[in-house]
């Protein structure tokens, strides 16, 4: 029975090696894909969450000026109400 040679085994362990090196690499550079990926949908994500705030302090603002806007009308029509009053 003969046995392999050592530069027979120390090529196939060196292959084995490469074969790994290579598989981590691979994986290394999908996880650094993978990061890239989801620093993007981070940022999206805090983009749309402040849109949403300044939509929401946008909406908040109107409604603030409609209700002054309605106040004043309101104290116009009071106005115009008690001065015809006191006409009659």
């Amino acid at each position: 029975m003969s046995f392999p040679a050592l530069s027979d085994i120390f090529q196939n362990d060196v292959k084995v090696f490469e074969k790994q090196q290579q598989e981590i690499q691979q994986r290394h550079e999908e996880e650094q894909l993978l990061l890239v990926q989801l620093e993007e949908v981070a940022k999206l994500h805090w983009a749309e969450h402040v849109a949403q705030k300044a939509r929401k302090e946008a909406k908040a603002k109107v409604r603030e000026k409609a209700k002054r806007r309605k106040v004043a009308e309101e104290e116009k029509k009071k106005k115009r109400t008690l001065e015809y009053l006191q006409q009659l």
